[in-house]
């Protein structure tokens, strides 16, 4: 496939989308390894450290939920434009935050701005691309996101031994770059006609969109296991390896690597799968990786977590774009926004209890605990997710087809 061809495969906001996600992760990924570390540096409490980076994602469901029938009403370009100029401040209040309460303040800031995004964001893609293609386009801007994930670790690395205030800086510059390109170079998606319905929008009553309050709450372990990767599990690397940092960098690093050379791939071999068998599957995979983030510290085997990052890797790659896909499928085309809101809670949720309620186990039943049970829930979870499906595949009434192909 030629570059042209390729580029006139997707709409220009995609993208734009993809260009600004790669250069505001890879600041992002580089202060992702040493986050818990810094404030555990400032703070000297592990608790802090969850009630921190939980105060986030809480702060994040109320906004997420306004944010969807904002996007519906008023377009998707102002509420991306809004969230990335807001996100950028907290970045730059993290720099300069010394005390529990002003980094709490920060991340209540930084979780509010950052929901605003995706909604609308995800809505667009739905706007844009023709649901054939819509699988292979999530997977495209997961790809995107990861390049940044394959970078961001190192680059932190080099930051860190400079000034860590710097990277913060960078992160929030970033922010400020995208916020602009977006601004600049993307139209508004949202149609005339859908937008003008949305004025007198149609009211979304949660206990009427079962199947999607359904999908949302079993959405939640997986995020449940990134909150812990993201806040725990360093402090959990920390406790049994003397070079941890090292170790999770390079697990990020391996991580982002293989997603963005086989992301799209995996992601063009599942379209045409049984979704419910391809999230299924999923769901397994990450069981498995909470099983070897577990065993992995506690018996201090470098290869059982290298082992479990290529599984995580291969799990995101089929679960993320898939379950967005199923999520634009199901929404009716005037509720798309709100539907990608109130799915967006599942990582609200899990990453604002995540980190707090992994710390006291951590603290109290160690790293081995922590991960088997998430595991188990995992396990679960995916299970209830087929015979949800099975119920709900053949009589679906706010989707144009029905849950399975």
């Amino acid at each position: 496939m030629s570059l042209s061809h390729l580029f006139n495969r997707y709409d220009r906001a995609i993208w734009i989308r993809v260009c600004g996600t790669i250069l505001t992760t890879v600041t992002s990924f580089a202060i992702r390894p040493f986050m818990a570390i810094y404030l555990y540096s400032k703070t000297g409490s592990i608790y802090y450290i969850g009630i921190i980076l939980g105060l986030a994602p809480l702060a994040g469901i109320f906004s997420n939920l306004a944010s969807g029938g904002l996007a519906d009403k008023y377009g998707r370009k102002p509420l991306m434009v809004w969230s990335l100029l807001l996100q950028s401040l907290p970045m730059f209040g993290f720099a300069f935050a010394s005390t529990p309460l002003q980094f709490c303040v920060v991340s209540v800031v930084n979780g509010m701005a950052s929901s605003l995004f995706f909604p609308a964001a995800n809505a667009q893609v739905s706007d844009v691309v023709p649901e054939s293609r819509r699988a292979e386009v999530f997977a495209l801007l997961h790809t995107a996101l990861n390049v940044g994930a394959a970078v961001g670790p190192m680059l932190g690395l080099l930051l860190v031994s400079i000034n860590q205030r710097l990277a913060f800086i960078m992160a929030g510059s970033t922010l400020l770059i995208y916020c602009l390109l977006v601004f600049l170079l993307i139209p508004e998606t949202l149609q005339h006609k859908a937008q003008a319905q949305a004025k007198k929008p149609e009211p979304l009553r949660l206990g009427d969109h079962k199947l999607l309050l359904a999908l949302t709450a079993l959405a939640a372990p997986i995020t449940l296991l990134y909150a812990q990767v993201e806040a725990n599990f360093p402090l959990y690397l920390q406790q049994n390896f003397s070079n941890y940092l090292t170790i999770f960098t390079s697990l990020m690093t391996m991580n982002g690597t293989i997603v963005v050379l086989s992301a799209v791939w995996l992601a063009k071999r599942t379209e045409k799968l049984n979704t419910t068998n391809v999230l299924l599957t999923g769901y397994l995979l990450f069981a498995l990786v909470g099983i070897g983030y577990g065993l992995g510290p506690w018996a201090k085997s470098v290869a059982l977590l290298f082992a479990a990052e290529v599984i995580f890797t291969i799990g995101e790659c089929i679960t993320f774009p898939n379950q967005q896909k199923l999520i634009a499928r199901i929404a009716p085309q005037n509720m798309r926004g709100r539907y990608f809101s109130v799915f967006g809670i599942n990582w609200g949720i899990s990453k604002s209890i995540g980190p707090l309620l992994g710390g006291i186990i951590l603290t109290h039943a160690g790293g081995l605990a922590l991960f088997f049970s998430i595991s188990a829930l995992l396990l679960l979870s995916g299970l209830t997710l087929r015979w949800v499906s099975a119920r709900n595949a053949p009589s679906q009434s706010p989707a144009p087809v029905t849950l399975s192909k």
